[in-house]
């Protein structure tokens, strides 16, 4: 059967584009920060899909960034008044990377000893909450 010359060819998207047209508004937004975390400070950073659609950037050992696609929000390495830990946002990459990025210099500054016995959150932790569902 010979073709039909009414009907348009199907053609394959190229792989990169394949592959960003399958990502979540949530994950393309984190690769976004991670983008510019290591082309401006330097900095590597993975990014995770969450089974709640949002993404989670590991920054640093205790510094997670989440994003739903549309901001960004992390645990600061720095207290509130109170003493208890201090939520940080951005809408903004630029912004969320400069902080990020600010956060992440205090994590380093400090001895690993005490990141260990922080209340920061860990990146293992979070994922296995998210998939690994409960008895």
């Amino acid at each position: 059967m010979a073709p039909d010359a009414n009907i348009p060819e199907v053609r394959q998207l190229p792989e990169e584009f394949q592959e960003a047209a399958e990502q979540s508004p949530a994950v393309q937004h984190a690769k976004d920060l991670a983008a510019v975390l290591d082309d401006i400070y330097g900095i590597k950073a993975d990014v995770h899909e969450l089974h709640s659609g949002n993404a989670i950037l590991s920054v640093f050992r205790g510094l997670l960034a989440y994003t739903d696609g549309e901001s960004f929000w992390w645990t600061s390495p720095e207290l509130s008044d109170s003493g208890a830990p201090a939520l940080s946002s951005a809408v903004t990459l630029p912004v969320a990377a400069e902080q990020l990025a600010e956060h992440s210099a205090i994590l380093r500054a400090r001895p690993a000893i005490s990141l260990l016995n922080s209340e920061l959150p860990l990146l293992a932790d979070v994922i296995l909450a998210d998939h690994v569902a409960p008895r």
